[in-house]
């Protein structure tokens, strides 16, 4: 028998089964794909393979960015972006210098943080708010943008466009912001990039994976079928160090293209400074870029470049942290006894809340310097370390000599 009926089998799996070649079996390849193309996905998965196949035949040209930071490629079109960081860090005032980069005015000369985009290709903003009121906050915000592009805050750029989803329930939001895509994708033309501020108020609840991934699937479509790029705004998870709100904010890291957190550099003693960093976390399309910093400068009424002192200053108190003045009085009395390593040094980092790297560095300040401090007994000494085996001991001498043996030695010594 040739036929695959014959033989017991019903669909095309059988053949395999039974062991005999396609032809034998009497249905023929096209037959098998006419029939599978009634399915209901597998006809759309066959058209876009054959579309794949058609293009990684061409020449493909590499992306240019459609924003860049001097020489660094920060947005590259049709990809999904974050900016992630705390409340109040300025998130939106970087996502407005933004998008002033991208409306300028050719002539103006504001050059926005180094932030620039290609004249030639200037895509339109539409930019969606979802927090700030509409009476003060929102339109100031608007104002800024515009100011800082080169125009008149009474000008309206054809390629800026702005609304507000604050007045719309949360429940409804999702389908508010779907609609105006749609509309925004049929009154402009040319590349869009739609900001999403913040991104979490955009759908009903952002810790459901299904409203989550449903807006997902929007911003994925969306880029891959249309000229657009999204730029959201999300915040961090109160005591997270880099983790964005939910499960929104978990997806969003995985999908996002570039992802830059906007955070208060620490100083002395870890405690938040006026120092903004930009840290990149996620670059896909390029190597991570270092850190750019700003501050905040209430003459230009938003965000401008640190200059190398602010940094320097910064940077500088961080080693302040545990003061060798703190360490040498701490030492006076708490080291009465010769102590292992391990044991001083989880003591001191306990103590002054940092890190074992500055307490080593510290102890190895002392050690090196033969710095002069005293004892509980106020007897001059300098801070001594001795490998004893594999341990290393660190005690007090005193100047010229040894500490006096404490009582509990003095007994010891008189029993042995």
């Amino acid at each position: 028998p040739n036929t695959l009926k014959e033989q017991g089998g019903k669909d095309i799996a059988d053949f395999f089964r039974l062991g005999f070649a396609l032809n034998d079996a009497g249905l023929k390849m096209e037959d098998f794909r006419k029939k599978s193309s009634t399915d209901q996905y597998l006809s759309q998965l066959l058209e876009t393979q054959k579309a794949l196949t058609k293009r990684k035949a061409e020449t493909i040209a590499k992306t240019q960015p459609i924003l860049t930071h001097y020489d660094n490629a920060i947005i590259f079109p049709r990809t999904i972006n974050i900016i992630q960081g705390k409340a109040g860090v300025h998130k939106s005032r970087l996502a407005e210098t933004f998008c002033s980069a991208f409306i300028k005015q050719p002539m103006h000369k504001n050059h926005l943080l180094g932030f620039k985009t290609n004249i030639m290709n200037r895509p339109t903003v539409c930019y969606v708010d979802t927090e700030r009121n509409l009476t003060e906050q929102f339109p100031f915000a608007l104002q800024q943008i515009l100011q800082k592009a080169g125009y008149n805050k009474e000008e309206t750029p054809y390629h800026f466009d702005y609304i507000s989803l604050l007045e719309i329930p949360r429940k409804d939001r999702f389908a508010a912001l779907n609609e105006y895509l749609s509309y925004v994708r049929g009154k402009f033309d040319g590349h869009l990039v739609i900001v999403l501020d913040v991104v979490t108020d955009c759908i009903k609840d952002f810790n459901r994976s299904e409203d989550s991934m449903q807006l997902i699937d929007l911003m994925n479509e969306s880029i891959n079928k249309f000229n657009v790029t999204f730029i959201g705004l999300i915040h961090e998870n109160p005591g997270s160090t880099d983790k964005a709100r939910g499960h929104l904010g978990t997806e969003l890291m995985n999908k996002s293209s570039t992802v830059i957190q906007v955070g208060f550099e620490k100083g002395k003693n870890g405690q938040p400074t006026d120092l903004i960093a930009l840290n990149f976390l996620k670059t896909r399309s390029t190597k991570r870029y270092d850190s750019i910093y700003l501050r905040y400068c209430n003459d230009a009424k938003g965000l401008v470049l640190a200059d190398a002192n602010d940094i320097a200053e910064v940077m500088q108190s961080r080693h302040l942290k545990a003061e060798i003045g703190e360490i040498t009085a701490f030492l006076k009395e708490y080291l009465k006894e010769p102590t292992p390593n391990k044991v001083l040094v989880d003591i001191l980092t306990d103590e002054f809340d940092c890190s074992s790297k500055i307490i080593r560095t510290r102890l190895k300040e002392l050690c090196e310097s033969k710095t002069i401090m005293q004892n509980h007994l106020e007897q001059d000494c300098i801070l001594t370390k001795t490998p004893q085996g594999k341990e290393i001991i660190y005690e007090l001498q005193v100047q010229g000599g040894t500490v006096e043996p404490t009582v509990e030695k003095q007994l010891s010594i008189v029993t042995e």
